[in-house]
């Protein structure tokens, strides 16, 4: 993924919905789309994976990539398709001090609204959006706008981006992204074309994760029994791809989770319910500095392969408050999380927040309930 140009192979998506999504690109996008998808199962990543497939993406070069692909027999990203981005690490924010959330490169802009603070930064960021694609370019190019989690948008923003489909021009396509499509204002769904992201069934994930891992990854971690636990990992997470790749990470890379003894479906324990076994077994000992370190060791490696830090610090509240420690240890327990729910979105390092709070952990376990 360090490549600017990710291939369609390297989507963890089914090829049917890579079809559905050609030919819509293959059409300049005419109609706005709305996808719907779980939690972080890939709907970004695919949609901004297959943008190469939208002649209406980087106008400016298209000329160049057409002369390419004659040369090259296929869409490959040499010569002039080699400015074909597809990758969001490439793109730039719009405006450091004004705007810096939305991202952009040449004719296609991202904007996140979960990362967004408030209603009033929600509204102030549509109405930019709405700004720039009623202004025109110099080369008279489609701006693509893809907008995502429009389902944390109130009523009223959601009217707004009703208004601003309803003013759409033959220059601006939209694609709208959302984990919950009942959540959606009807004119809204009206308004585009809806796409319902489908997963890769067991084979097609099996393709895929060998062809993106197969020079990285040792060759019995990627046998079929392996990557048949790896699948059920997969399903466990309820199709997120990114706590998946980062948990498999995770279980390749530690000599004390056994991937043979593993077991996912019982009492419907996951991966990481297993990480955080380990952690309280073997890293939650309040003996020398030694200890203090491992701890140290352990909160860098879990942010390394992008653990989420919120899932990992509430499987080890619950397994802690379903253990045999003192009730007054307990409620100090439920406390400290609160807190660090509270202050870890403050935080410019995750990392100092989540080791502070570990620390805290081990101190109210061991005294039995005092705190610091």
């Amino acid at each position: 993924f360090a490549s600017k140009r990710i291939p369609e192979n390297a989507l963890f998506v089914s090829r049917v919905f890579l079809d559905k999504v050609r030919n819509l690109y293959a059409a300049n996008l005419d109609i706005p789309v709305l996808v719907s998808g779980l939690p972080g199962c890939g709907k970004l990543t695919v949609m901004l994976g297959m943008m190469p497939q939208c002649g209406a993406y980087f106008p400016s070069i298209i000329e160049r990539v057409e002369s390419a692909d004659m040369i090259n027999g296929s869409g490959s990203a040499s010569g002039g398709g080699a400015r074909l981005v597809n990758n969001i690490a490439f793109m730039k924010p719009l405006d450091e001090q004004k705007f810096p959330k939305i991202l952009i490169y040449e004719n296609l802009y991202i904007c996140n609204i979960a990362l967004l603070t408030n209603n009033t930064e929600i509204k102030t960021y549509l109405e930019q959006i709405y700004r720039i694609a009623r202004s025109r370019s110099i080369d008279a190019s489609r701006k693509i706008f893809i907008i995502c989690h429009i389902e944390l948008c109130t009523h009223e923003h959601q009217r707004y981006i009703t208004f601003m489909l309803d003013k759409i021009n033959s220059m601006t396509s939209y694609i709208l992204t959302t984990t919950h499509a009942n959540q959606i204002d009807r004119k809204i769904r009206s308004f585009c074309a809806p796409l319902r992201f489908e997963y890769p069934s067991e084979g097609e994930f099996a393709d895929t994760f060998r062809g993106n891992y197969s020079s990285v990854m040792e060759k019995k971690h990627l046998s079929s029994y392996y990557v048949r636990k790896y699948w059920e990992i997969y399903n466990n997470n309820r199709m997120h791809i990114g706590h998946t790749l980062a948990q498999i990470k995770w279980l390749v890379s530690s000599p004390n989770i056994s991937l043979e003894r593993l077991k996912l479906d019982e009492n419907s324990r996951s991966l990481l319910d297993n990480i955080a076994t380990n952690f309280i077994k073997k890293k939650m000992k309040l003996s020398a500095l030694g200890g203090a370190m491992e701890i140290r060791r352990f909160v860098y490696t879990l942010l390394s392969i992008n653990i989420d830090v919120v899932e990992f610090v509430q499987c080890v509240v619950r397994q802690l408050l379903a253990s045999r420690i003192s009730p007054i240890s307990k409620q100090k327990i439920i406390e400290k999380a609160g807190v660090f729910s509270a202050t870890l979105p403050k935080m410019n390092k995750e990392l100092i927040a989540l080791e502070t709070f570990l620390y805290e952990l081990v101190y109210v376990v061991y005294s039995g309930g005092d705190d610091i």
